[in-house]
């Protein structure tokens, strides 16, 4: 009842300015094909929880309703706004482009770690998701943020409710949220155009390591015989395959009985591993181009040799889990038949009985 009462709430709250709104973009039927990925996200994490119930289902329920107040509190709080005091600081050696984002999560930071002192961390996180949701409604005027202020909240809420406990299980569902949440068109666009020059870049050296002479502007590729100017769109930067990769790693990742530093590490992989695929790709498509058939390349190809590189970039984050997996091999406790274990004993200790012999 509790949690039919509360998901309810938090339907009504932000079903017309969140909810709503990301079905229309992310969904898999008329969605934008850039997010498609999204909507299995928060199936990923119900499927987490079930196989981790039980863990869930023995965990303590300590609610955090700023009752007591412990040094744990203190501590952690104090240091979350100092962090955020520093970040305050970094914007001198920041561009000028990402200063004002810069400020605006040093603020945000520090009035985290001063909930926290004053309410404890359930009902600060609770109380700042809030906050952050309606600073996105008035004056900030950022999707993106309203839809990060609802996951903070729901964060908050089981927080608050269930304790740590609980949310040592049930913090990677809520995290993986955040991926599932598309970006401002103008964080993307920034993000997009340094990796449209990266592709550009190594498709040149591609091209002219075999024998096809060009040379880049921007983010085109100027092929000099026969002259043929190639243009490195936007959709052509890697950040759909970035996103689904990073989903595909971070789902591999956390549905695996592995140590938390390597499951972060596999989810970070898909990084690299997305970029790699995509230089690749555009290098190839722009050898396609220049010695098979222009029309080929820019029809059924292009599509085709995206598809293609699906596939080593699942066997490179796959190879990448095998060899953490043969980093950390666990020793075996169990009894070998046979061996009897003899009481490990100091250097000048005899056995029992074998005193005046």
């Amino acid at each position: 009842m509790q949690i039919a009462v509360i998901a309810g709430l938090m339907t009504w709250l932000f079903f017309e300015p969140c909810l709503s709104r990301l079905w229309r973009k992310t969904n898999p039927f008329y969605g934008e094909a850039n997010w498609g990925h999204s909507c299995f996200i928060p199936l990923v994490g119900l499927y987490y929880l079930y196989l981790n119930r039980d863990q869930i289902l023995k965990a303590d329920v300590k609610p955090l309703l700023g009752t007591n107040f412990t040094r744990f509190r203190f501590i952690t709080g104090l240091c979350t706004l100092i962090c955020g005091g520093l970040i305050y600081l970094m914007p001198r050696l920041v561009p000028d482009t990402v200063r004002g984002y810069v400020v605006g999560a040093a603020i945000g930071i520090i009035a985290l770690g001063a909930l926290a002192i004053m309410f404890d961390w359930g009902l600060a996180v609770l109380f700042w998701g809030l906050l952050v949701f309606v600073y996105a409604i008035g004056p900030g005027q950022n999707d993106w943020l309203k839809d990060f202020g609802m996951v903070a909240t729901l964060f908050g809420v089981v927080l608050t409710l269930c304790g740590w406990e609980v949310m040592k299980i049930a913090w990677f569902p809520i995290a993986f949220l955040v991926c599932a949440l598309p970006w401002p068109e103008l964080v993307y666009s920034k993000i997009a155009l340094p990796l449209q020059n990266l592709a550009a870049t190594v498709a040149v050296g591609v091209l002219n390591l075999f024998g096809a002479e060009s040379m880049q502007a921007g983010s085109k590729i100027v092929i000099q015989h026969p002259f043929r100017i190639l243009n490195v769109a936007e959709a052509c930067a890697g950040l759909r395959s970035l996103m689904t990769f990073i989903f595909v790693a971070a789902t591999i990742a956390f549905l695996s009985a592995r140590p938390l530093w390597q499951r972060i590490l596999l989810t970070l992989s898909a990084i690299p591993i997305a970029i790699f695929c995509n230089v690749m790709r555009v290098a190839g498509q722009g050898l396609l181009d220049h010695y098979v058939s222009e029309q080929l390349s820019q029809s059924f190809a292009h599509q085709f040799v995206g598809l293609v590189m699906l596939l080593p970039a699942m066997l490179l984050i796959l190879g990448f889990g095998w060899v953490l997996d043969q980093i950390l091999i666990e020793e075996d406790d169990s009894p070998t038949p046979g061996v009897v274990r003899v009481p490990n004993r100091s250097a000048g200790s005899a056995p029992a009985g074998s005193e005046g012999k």
